[in-house]
C-alpha cells in the first residue's frame, strides 16, 4: 500500500534517476528544469504532485528534498538539518560554524535548536526549512580557511576544523553560548587541539580581540608553550577588549592579555565541571 502511494510517472522517475546519478538528495527547481526541460511552471506543477505523493518535500520556495523510499506514504520529511543547511548553499563557499561546529566536533552536550552556517560575502539572515531554523552569517572569502568535509549517514557537510571553530567562537561568542561554553568545549577536546594551528588562525583572522581571547583561553586550559604565548602577546595592542561581549561591561582588568574579564572564574569552572560530567556520561561503561 505504501509503495503504491509513491508510484512514479515517467518524468518523475527520470528526475529521481538523474538526481541519484548526481548523488543529490536536495535540489532546486532550476535543477529539475535543467534535468527535465520544459518551463518552470510545468516542472513546478510536477514537483507539487510529487510532494502530494510523498516523493519530495519542499524545504523552502524553490528547494526540495527527496523523501527516502522506506518512509512509505510520509509526505513531510526534513532530512538531516546539518546536511540540509549545507545543501541550501552548495553553490557558494560555506561551512557549518560556531555552535553547530562545536556540536559536530563533540565540544558541547547542549541540544542544538538551530543550525549556524557561514557563507562567503553574505548578509546575516535567518531562514526556516521545514521547521529547522538556520542562522546565516557572512565572512569575506579571504577569511575562508580551516574548513573541511565531514561525512554523515545522509551525506557530507563543509565544517570548520576544531581550531577554526574555537577561533570563530572567540570572534562571535554570541553564536555559541558565550565564553564559558567556549572554554568548556575547548577543554572537552583539549587533546585534539593543535596549538600552533590555533595561534596561526588567531593571527590570520585579523580581529584584534580574537588574539587577546585566544591567549587567555589557552592559558586557562593549559594549552600551548611559551613560544605560542609570545607569538600572541607580540600581536597585542594597548587597547583592552571584553573577554565576552555578550556579558555586561564590568569585571577585573587582565594586563597580560589586555582584557576586561567580565566572566567570573566560578562560572567558567562550573561550565568545565559540567562538560566533564557530560563527557564522562557519554563514555561507554566498562
Amino acid at each position: 500500500m505504501m509503495k503504491s502511494m509513491k508510484t512514479l510517472g515517467r518524468s518523475t522517475a527520470s528526475l529521481l534517476t538523474a538526481l541519484h546519478d548526481e548523488r543529490r538528495t536536495i535540489f532546486s527547481l532550476d535543477d529539475a528544469v535543467r534535468i527535465l526541460g520544459g518551463t518552470k511552471k510545468t516542472v513546478s506543477n510536477l514537483l507539487s504532485k510529487a510532494q502530494q505523493r510523498g516523493v519530495v518535500t519542499r524545504l523552502r520556495r524553490g528547494t526540495y528534498i527527496l523523501v527516502p523510499f522506506e518512509l512509505g506514504s510520509e509526505s513531510v520529511y526534513a532530512g538531516d538539518p546539518w546536511v540540509v543547511a549545507d545543501r541550501l548553499f552548495e553553490d557558494k563557499q560555506r561551512y557549518l560554524s560556531h555552535g553547530t561546529a562545536m556540536a559536530i566536533h563533540g565540544m558541547t552536550q547542549q541540544p542544538q535548536i538551530l543550525v549556524t552556517i557561514t557563507v562567503a560575502d553574505r548578509y546575516p539572515e535567518t531562514i526556516f526549512a521545514q521547521g529547522t531554523e538556520i542562522r546565516v552569517t557572512g565572512l569575506p572569502i579571504s577569511q575562508f580557511f580551516g574548513i573541511g568535509r565531514k561525512w554523515f549517514e545522509h551525506g557530507y557537510v563543509m565544517v570548520s576544523d576544531v581550531e577554526r571553530t574555537i577561533i570563530d567562537c572567540l570572534r562571535r561568542p554570541d553564536l555559541c553560548g558565550g565564553f564559558s561554553e567556549i572554554a568548556a568545549g575547548t577543554w572537552m577536546v583539549k587533546e585534539k587541539v593543535k596549538t600552533k594551528k590555533l595561534v596561526d588562525y588567531a593571527l590570520q583572522i585579523k580581529t584584534k580581540a580574537v588574539v587577546n581571547r585566544t591567549g587567555f583561553l589557552m592559558a586557562s586550559c593549559d594549552l600551548g608553550d611559551e613560544e605560542d604565548m609570545q607569538r600572541l602577546r607580540s600581536a597585542l595592542t594597548d587597547t583592552y577588549h571584553l573577554l565576552d561581549p555578550t556579558m555586561p561591561d564590568d569585571g577585573r582588568f587582565n594586563s597580560r592579555w589586555r582584557l576586561r574579564v567580565n566572566v567570573s572564574e566560578e562560572e567558567t569552572r562550573m561550565a568545565r565541571a559540567k562538560a566533564r560530567r557530560d563527557l564522562s556520561d557519554s563514555l561507554p561503561a566498562l
